[in-house]
């Protein structure tokens, strides 16, 4: 559940950083996987403006698909440049997706967070936002992260978490857990620390135990772990294409 409303969200989504494609193909790959998301059990679709085209093909691909209301979209402002345009930095992510109202609106890498926080918030309270919140994906901003969610009313946090990654569990999961706060995870399987963790367990069978835990993949195995933690509220794995 999102704990600020008890909305049930479910505990695995996607991710879509390498969304922003112009290629038939690499598009169609994508869309399917927009479509089969729900089908499968999922919803939580996270994009950003920092994502190049991601949003715009999200919009493209959902309207074509007619499965708005089976998602729940979020996004994030820009992470770099001039914020200074207001409002109009954060309603520039409704046109490219094409939606009237965005589920979670998010402070990407903390950029601009005192001059769009207020924004977001007034937003929220038009209903023209549903939840609003904070990202990072670094332990380097974790200290400012706290003190961000320390000034403003989230409904949210995006942090960076795996099982190679675990400095989140030390102080910004336990923070969330107390004051109520639904948390995003990115780079479940592995971040810029660790990398990717597929490349060092390839040659490596998965434990013994993992068939009794319901694990049949690597995949599963990171995902589970990060889900685990009673903080997450969802983790969003990048995916680019639907694979049986």
């Amino acid at each position: 559940p999102i704990p600020s409303t008890g909305e049930q969200l479910p505990v695995v989504g996607l991710g879509t950083n390498d969304y922003g494609v112009t290629d038939p193909e690499a598009y169609a790959q994508r869309k399917e996987v927009l479509g089969a998301l729900p089908a499968l059990g999922g919803k939580v679709v996270d994009t950003a403006r920092g994502y190049g085209d991601s949003e715009l093909v999200i919009g493209r691909a959902v309207r074509e698909l007619g499965n708005r209301d089976r998602l729940f979209i979020a996004s994030k402002t820009p992470m770099g440049g001039d914020v200074s345009g207001g409002r109009a930095v954060i309603e520039e992510s409704f046109r490219r997706l094409q939606v009237e109202v965005i589920d979670l609106m998010q402070i990407h890498n903390l950029h601009g967070l005192d001059a769009l926080m207020p924004l977001l918030l007034e937003m929220k309270a038009e209903q023209k936002i549903r939840y609003v919140g904070m990202s990072t994906s670094t332990d380097l901003q974790y200290q400012d992260f706290l003190a961000g969610l320390a000034r403003y009313p989230v409904d949210f946090l995006q942090v960076d978490y795996s099982i190679a990654d675990r400095s989140a569990a030390e102080r910004i999961l336990p923070h969330a857990q107390e004051k109520g706060i639904a948390v995003l995870i990115n780079m479940p399987f592995g971040g810029r620390r660790s990398g990717n963790l597929f490349p060092k367990v390839r040659e490596r069978a998965l434990p013994g135990w993992a068939t009794e835990a319901g694990i049949g993949s690597w995949a599963q195995f990171f995902l589970k772990y990060v889900v685990s933690h009673p903080a997450v509220t969802c983790s969003i794995p990048g995916t680019t294409r639907l694979s049986n």
